[in-house]
C-alpha cells in the first residue's frame, strides 16, 4: 500500500515538472498575481493540447504533402507562445493598475496622517469608506480586523502590500506606516511618509509614460508577427518543391 501511494506521488511530481519544464521561468509567479485560484498545471495543459491540435489537424495533409509539417509546426508553436504573451500583457496592465492604486492610497493615507492628526488605524477607517469596492476595499477591511486583533504585529501590514500591490515600494511604505503607529509621538516619520509618496508620484508618472510607449511599440509587431510566420513557412516549402523539382529533371536527364 504504501509502494503504492509512494509511485503516485512520484508520478504527480513527474507531471508536474513536464509541465514547469515546457513553461517559462515567470508563468507560475504571474498566474498566481492574477488570480491565486488559477491553476499553473491546469493552464499549461489547455494551452499544450491546443498548439497540439492545431498540429494534429494538420496530419491528413501532412500525410500527402510532408513539407507542411513545417507550417503546422510553426503556427503550433506560434499559438502556444501567444497565450503566454497574453498572460504577460494581463500581468503588466494589472501590475500597473495596482500600483496607480496603491499610490493614490499612500497619498490620501499621508494627507490624513499630516492635516487631521489621525492615527493610522482611523485613517484606513476613514479611506475604507470612501474607496469603492474592488481589491482594495477587501483588503483595507482586513488590514483593520488583522490590526484591531493583533495591534502590535506588523505582519498585516505586510500582507496588505502584497494583496494590493506586490511591490517593494509599497512594502516599504506599509512598514514606514507600522513604524509610525508604534510611534507616534515621532513626526519625522511622516515627512519620510512625504518623501516616499512624492518619490512614487514620479516613479508612477515614469511608469504610465513606459507603459503606453510599450503599448504602442508592440501594436505593428502583434499585427505583422502572424504575417511573418506564414510567408517564412510558404517560402520554405517554395525551396523545398523547388530543389526537389531540380533533382527531378536531374535524375530524368
Amino acid at each position: 500500500m504504501k509502494n503504492e501511494k509512494a509511485k503516485q506521488t512520484v508520478k504527480q511530481k513527474t507531471v508536474f515538472s513536464f509541465w514547469e519544464k515546457i513553461g517559462e521561468s515567470n508563468l507560475r509567479e504571474m498566474l498566481l498575481y492574477l488570480n491565486p485560484k488559477l491553476s499553473f498545471e491546469r493552464f499549461q495543459k489547455k494551452r499544450f493540447f491546443k498548439a497540439a491540435s492545431i498540429f494534429l489537424a494538420a496530419l491528413p495533409v501532412i500525410a500527402f504533402k510532408p513539407v507542411v509539417t513545417l507550417i503546422a509546426l510553426a503556427l503550433a508553436c506560434f499559438v502556444y507562445h501567444m497565450d503566454y504573451r497574453k498572460i504577460k500583457g494581463w500581468y503588466e496592465a494589472e501590475k500597473f493598475q495596482r500600483e496607480l492604486v496603491f499610490f493614490k492610497f499612500s497619498r490620501e493615507v499621508y494627507i490624513y496622517l499630516l492635516e487631521n492628526m489621525s492615527t493610522v488605524y482611523q485613517a484606513f477607517e476613514r479611506l475604507s469608506s470612501r474607496v469603492d469596492e474592488g481589491l482594495l476595499k477587501d483588503a483595507l477591511r482586513k488590514l483593520l480586523i488583522s490590526m484591531h486583533e493583533k495591534p502590535n504585529d506588523v505582519q498585516p501590514f505586510i500582507d496588505f502590500a502584497n494583496d494590493t500591490s506586490g511591490s517593494d515600494s509599497a512594502r516599504l511604505f506599509m512598514l514606514t506606516l507600522y513604524e509610525y503607529q508604534q510611534n507616534s509621538n515621532d513626526d519625522s516619520i511622516i515627512y519620510e511618509l512625504g518623501k516616499m509618496t512624492n518619490e512614487q508620484l514620479f516613479m508612477t508618472v515614469d511608469d504610465i509614460i513606459e507603459y503606453k510607449l510599450r503599448k504602442f511599440g508592440t501594436f505593428p509587431t502583434k499585427i505583422a508577427m502572424p504575417v511573418m510566420i506564414v510567408m517564412f513557412c510558404f517560402f520554405i516549402t517554395l525551396l523545398i518543391d523547388g530543389v526537389k523539382s531540380i533533382q527531378f529533371i536531374n535524375g530524368g536527364g
